[in-house]
C-alpha cells in the first residue's frame, strides 16, 4: 500500500501543474495571493475612512493569509479528489492500485504544496514587511490544519463518488467552495458579520476550525462565540465514516466502471 501511494504521489507531482509547469507554479501561488492583496487594499481603504477593522496587533494582511492559504488547501484537496478517479482511469487496470490510494496520494500532495507556499509567504511577509509571522500556539495552528486536511479528505471522497456516478450533480458540486468560502470567515472577520448571519454560519464546522486556527495564531484575536474542536471533530468523523462506507460498498463498481 505504501509503495503504491509513494509511486502515485510522485506521478501526481509530475502532472499536477499541467504541461506548462512554470505557468502552473505561478497560478498556484498567484491565485491566493491576488485575493489577499486585493482584500488587503480594500480593507486598508475602509480603515482609513471608517474605523479600525482589525484588533490591535493583527494586520489585515496576516489575517487574510492565515485564512485564505489554509482554505485554498482545503478547496484544492476536495477538487483534486473529485477529479482523481477520472484522471487515473488507466491505472485501475492494475490490481494493486485502488481509488483510495489516489485519494491519499492527492491529499498528501496538496498538503505539501500549500504548506510550502504558506511557509514561503510567511517568510517573505516577515522579511519585507516586518510583520509578526510566528503563531503564539504553534501546535494549535498545526492541529487546526490537520483538521482541515481530514475534513477535506472526507468530503472529497464523498464528492468524488457522487461526481463519478451522478452526472447531473457535477455542476452543483463544482460550486461547493463558494458556500464554504463565504460561511467560514475566510476574508470577513466574524466581529463584523451581522449576528443573524453569524448564528447561521455557526453550524458550519469549517468556521470553528478557521476561528480556532486564528485564535491560536494571533495574540489578541477576539472570538465571538464558543468555538469547539469537538464539534469540528464530530462532523469530520461522521463525514469520514459516511465517505468510507460509500467507498467500501462501491469500490468494485468503481473498478468495474474503469475497466469497461
Amino acid at each position: 500500500m505504501f509503495n503504491v501511494i509513494h509511486a502515485l504521489f510522485f506521478r501526481e507531482l509530475k502532472t499536477r501543474f499541467g504541461k506548462n509547469r512554470y505557468l502552473g507554479y505561478i497560478w498556484v501561488v498567484g491565485e491566493p495571493m491576488s485575493v489577499v492583496l486585493l482584500v488587503t487594499i480594500i480593507g486598508t481603504v475602509i480603515r482609513e475612512y471608517h474605523h479600525q477593522v482589525m484588533p490591535e496587533g493583527i494586520s489585515i494582511f496576516m489575517f487574510l493569509i492565515s485564512g485564505i492559504m489554509p482554505f485554498f488547501m482545503f478547496r484544492s484537496i476536495v477538487t483534486q479528489l473529485m477529479n482523481g478517479i477520472g484522471a487515473n482511469l488507466s491505472l485501475f487496470a492494475y490490481k494493486p492500485v485502488k481509488p483510495i490510494h489516489v485519494f491519499i496520494a492527492r491529499t498528501l500532495l496538496e498538503f505539501c504544496i500549500y504548506f510550502v507556499i504558506f511557509i514561503t509567504v510567511l517568510f517573505f511577509a516577515g522579511w519585507f514587511f516586518r510583520l509578526d509571522i510566528f503563531p503564539i500556539h504553534l501546535l494549535g495552528v498545526l492541529f487546526c490544519i490537520f483538521l482541515l486536511i481530514c475534513s477535506a479528505f472526507a468530503l472529497g471522497i464523498c464528492f468524488a463518488i457522487v461526481w463519478h456516478f451522478v452526472e447531473p450533480l457535477r455542476t452543483l458540486l463544482a460550486y461547493f467552495s463558494i458556500v464554504f468560502y463565504w460561511s467560514s470567515g475566510i476574508i470577513f472577520p466574524t466581529w463584523l458579520t451581522p449576528r443573524p448571519l453569524l448564528d447561521i454560519f455557526y453550524y458550519n464546522p469549517l468556521l470553528h476550525i478557521m476561528e480556532l486556527l486564528r485564535f491560536n495564531f494571533f495574540e489578541n484575536y477576539p472570538l465571538q462565540d464558543e468555538y469547539s474542536y469537538f464539534y469540528a471533530i464530530f462532523w469530520i468523523l461522521l463525514v469520514l465514516f459516511i465517505a468510507l462506507f460509500i467507498y467500501y460498498y462501491n469500490r468494485q463498481a468503481l473498478t468495474a466502471a474503469k475497466k469497461e
